[in-house]
């Protein structure tokens, strides 16, 4: 068992190190990264964040914030909104068809529900 580990030690330390560069671009040291986690797990600030994010087009950064906050607050309608929207952005249109799924038209302002559905609309109209 001992032998096992060290010979696969090299491949953890890879492994680990290739984690590390998987943080949002957004993020450049660790303490960067510790406060975008820990803005997405207050659902009022972790929205803010991955609206800024998804105005700056940086969808993926947007879409992890929004699923962080998502974990905590599972039923975030605003977060779900915004969530269903990106995914069509990132061209999943069957995610998003799934999220839209569970979202009500009636619990949302009306130009914020076009504003949402809009990505989706442009896949529709690309031939997705």
């Amino acid at each position: 068992m001992a032998r096992l580990a060290i010979r696969l030690l090299p491949a953890i330390v890879i492994v680990g190190s290739a984690l590390l560069l998987v943080a949002p671009a957004a993020a450049e040291t660790l303490e960067q990264l510790d406060a975008l986690v820990q803005a997405s797990a207050k659902p009022k600030e972790g929205l803010a964040l991955a609206r800024s994010q998804a105005a700056t087009g940086s969808w993926l950064d947007a879409l992890g914030t929004l699923e962080r906050v998502l974990a905590v607050e599972p039923k975030h309608k605003q977060g779900r909104l915004l969530h269903a929207s990106i995914l069509c952005r990132l061209d999943d249109a069957d995610g998003a068809k799934i999220e839209f799924a569970r979202l009500k038209s009636g619990d949302y302002k009306k130009a914020d529900w076009a504003a949402a559905i809009a990505p989706c609309n442009a896949l529709k109209g690309a031939g997705a």
